[in-house]
């Protein structure tokens, strides 16, 4: 299609080969998608297959693909929460700058031999966390 503008251009890389998805305009004003995938061959060339989705049929594609996406559970994943929202939802001070009070009972837990996993439940944080605040701490060094 020759005169064609690009409105809005994005690549997914995905191993040996990227795809392409390009919003552009015709001459006449007309919005299209084209979805291109681009392979890498071993000779080192490239093969690259198109497909234009015109304006007028994007919301059928569009709803199409609504209809067939829930068969990637993969994509489910993406609507579960964050790694950091699920922590901050079981330990309530996940991700809270260490207060003063807060590291002096974490350095009396400690030297009252409590492991990271009880600390963690009493100051409601993370025992990944309680155990990097006893190393910044040295409490070991320390106490031993």
């Amino acid at each position: 299609m020759a005169n064609v503008s690009e409105i809005e251009s994005l690549h997914v890389p995905a191993g040996k080969r990227t795809y392409f998805l390009d919003i552009k305009q015709s001459r006449e004003g007309l919005r299209f998608l084209k979805i291109t995938e681009s392979k890498r061959l071993e000779n080192r060339e490239y093969e690259r297959h198109s497909i234009m989705i015109f304006e007028e049929n994007i919301n059928q594609i569009a709803e199409a693909l609504q209809k067939l996406l829930h068969h990637f559970p993969s994509l489910n994943k993406l609507e579960d929460k964050s790694k950091m929202e699920q922590t901050k939802a079981k330990f309530a001070n996940a991700y809270k700058a260490w207060s003063d009070e807060e590291d002096f009972k974490l350095t009396e837990l400690f030297c009252l031999g409590k492991k990271p996993a009880e600390i963690s439940k009493i100051l409601q944080r993370n025992p990944g966390a309680i155990t990097s605040r006893i190393d910044k701490l040295d409490l070991k060094g320390k106490y031993g």
